[in-house]
């Protein structure tokens, strides 16, 4: 006897599009998913009605439909319905003695008024449900001695109501989930932004500087050395065909989607020259620069070397603009067990008092923020014998540190 293979089981993913098609279904269709409650709410106190053998049965039915028909407003003033449908109820208590309370109604309302009202206000409907029919009691009692008991603990009315805050505490914790998200997506954007204006900023300011400088290099040197101006402005056009790529580079990542932003930009700088030729820009600009490397190799990281490239780079821009008859210029970098030390020192003097500045304060912002990156710090100031310092620090793993035997 073989036995018949069994159907394939539905994956999950399978059963998220259906889950899906069916709440999309109810979220477009709300006045048919409305009166589909009402035809219920009916049917379940009729068939209560007929199983506790209610006579005459039609009054029954009839205030059955009218305290139904409200819930096709429970959107719109879902606690304006309840006290309706309580209404009806207690009205009915009095018409009919015998009709019993409509607990199928009023536990449709009291779950319209749980799930989108807060809690006290579906407590005070509930209240109202269970008093406007006790009102009624006391007053049949009075009246002509009959007596009846209305449930105070009506077992429907305390499950609809159950059911109406836990799905808002559900759809509250859905909102929060998707504010959160969507707040941390935006801070991942504003933080993208700020790198991307960062890596503008290195490559506008370092760039124009360096233009700057050699066009006045080769602009006073034509006529004594004319040689030396051909060089000038050889290495003018290759800084700013430099530039243009950068440029357009970093404007091809602001064209990105946002979900590849981040891994964009932190491949975008990856390409950019050793240090060395960095410091041969800046030599051919008129700035005396020495570079001094200590310790240990610098670990192959090519996110490692695009930082310590761009303070680099800020640095010197800076002892370009602002270190006025400077005569020398040490950029050290030094790296022992697990810090690298970067210090760019200049001789200069500061440029005079009123001069106008030509940074925008962003480039420093931008060192201490890339030194953060690797859990290090930095500062800039200017020595007491005079000419000005920048230095930092920035932290590497052991994984990522060279052994030095």
């Amino acid at each position: 006897m073989t036995s018949q293979p069994s159907p394939p089981a539905i994956d999950a993913a399978e059963r998220r599009r259906r889950a899906s098609v069916v709440a999309r279904w109810f979220s477009e269709h709300p006045f048919t998913i409305d009166l589909l409650m009402v035809a219920a709410s009916t049917a379940f106190q009729v068939f209560a009605l007929v199983v506790s053998e209610q006579r005459p049965l039609l009054p029954g039915v009839v205030m059955a439909m009218a305290a139904s028909a409200p819930l096709l407003w429970r959107r719109r003033a879902p606690f304006v319905v309840l006290c309706t449908i309580a209404s009806i109820g207690a009205v009915g208590a009095l018409l009919s003695p015998g009709l019993g309370a409509l607990s199928f109604p009023f536990a449709f309302a009291l779950y319209s008024v749980a799930a989108t009202r807060s809690f006290p206000r579906a407590a005070l409907g509930y209240a109202i449900g269970v008093s406007l029919p006790a009102v009624s009691a006391l007053g049949l009692l009075l009246v002509d001695g009959h007596a009846f008991s209305p449930r105070i603990l009506d077992p429907f009315a305390l499950i609809a109501l159950s059911l109406g805050l836990a799905v808002k505490n559900s759809r509250q914790r859905q909102h929060s989930r998707a504010a959160l998200v969507a707040q941390q997506m935006e801070n991942a954007r504003v933080s993208e932004r700020n790198r991307i204006t960062a890596e503008m900023h290195d490559v506008v300011a370092h760039s124009i500087s360096i233009m700057i400088a050699l066009a006045d290099g080769a602009s006073t040197g034509w006529e004594k050395h004319p040689e030396r101006a051909a060089a000038a402005l050889r290495n003018l056009g290759g800084v700013g065909r430099t530039a243009l790529t950068d440029m357009r580079r970093i404007l091809h990542v602001l064209r990105s989607n946002d979900a590849d932003l981040a891994e964009a930009l932190h491949h975008s700088g990856h390409n950019l020259p050793a240090l060395d030729e960095l410091v041969d820009v800046f030599r051919s600009a008129g700035l005396p620069v020495n570079l001094i490397r200590a310790g240990n190799p610098i670990p192959d990281d090519p996110s490692l070397a695009t930082t310590i490239y761009r303070i680099t780079q800020e640095a010197l821009t800076n002892a370009l603009r602002y270190a006025v008859g400077a005569t020398r210029v040490d950029v050290r970098l030094e790296f022992e067990h697990t810090e690298i030390s970067l210090t760019v020192t200049d001789d200069g003097h500061a440029p005079a008092t009123g001069a106008p500045s030509q940074g925008s304060g962003r480039g420093l912002q931008g060192i201490a923020e890339r030194a953060a990156a690797y859990d290090g710090t930095s500062t800039s100031e200017r020595l007491p014998a005079g000419g000005w310092r920048t230095a930092a620090t920035l932290r590497v793993t052991d994984e990522s540190s060279t052994d030095p035997s």
